[in-house]
């Protein structure tokens, strides 16, 4: 008696299962996260070029990379929904992708504030923006690690939280020299687009806070 047609799909001659074909394959949620967390990267060195020197061509690249880093949001909200399971906790992905999505919701806001303000970048703004871009690929690269090494991942996270408590500093400065002037227009309108810069290191603090947590709660 011959041996039944090995089922496409099987490399190998052997015939999968016939249950196999009512189960979807599991999408990857990490990858998913990592994907968005890539595009909020590229739109914080965008916006770090932005701080730098201005123009409006950087500025609607941070735009553009808010918008993508939305829908692959998006598509990991989807992919939560149908997973039957996933290798981290559900609640800790949403979270992780809720929180990183505030970080380019507060750089884009910042864009929107300077405009309205008519307020140029600085050094100020431009070293500030420094470590924020450097503290977001350090949060990234710990999502690239949650699933070989945790504790790499949390090491990743001490250093993006490390890198932008100095922003405070950076803030203090920044608002010194400005004291320094005498233009009442200018000192308000720096007050409130370097407190912006705050917020979005207060965005990044939040999100290392809680891929900590994902790692403590896999030990």
């Amino acid at each position: 008696m011959s041996e039944p047609p090995a089922e496409s799909g099987a490399p190998d001659g052997r015939r999968r299962p016939w249950w196999r074909a009512l189960i979807p394959a599991a999408p990857d949620v990490v990858a998913l996260l990592v994907a968005q967390g890539e595009l909020t990267v590229a739109g914080m060195d965008a916006f770090n070029a932005w701080s730098h020197r201005g123009g409006e061509d950087v500025a609607e690249d941070v735009r553009s990379a808010q918008h993508r880093a939305y829908h692959a949001r998006r598509e990991l909200l989807a992919a939560l929904q149908t997973a039957l399971s996933t290798p981290i906790d559900q609640e800790d992905l949403y979270a992780l992708s809720e929180r990183i999505d505030r970080i380019l919701n507060e750089a884009r806001d910042t864009l929107r504030e300077a405009e309205v303000l008519g307020h140029a970048p600085d050094i100020h703004t431009g070293r500030m923006a420094d470590r924020l871009a450097a503290a977001t690929r350090a949060l990234v690269a710990g999502f690239h690690m949650l699933r070989d090494d945790p504790e790499e991942a949390g090491r990743e996270a001490d250093l993006a939280s490390a890198g932008v408590h100095n922003v405070e500093r950076d803030y203090r400065e920044a608002m010194a020299a400005l004291l320094e002037g005498d233009d009442v227009r200018l000192l308000l309108a720096g007050q409130v687009l370097y407190r912006r810069y705050l917020g979005i290191a207060d965005a990044i603090i939040a999100v290392a806070d809680r891929l900590w947590f994902v790692v403590l709660r896999g030990e």
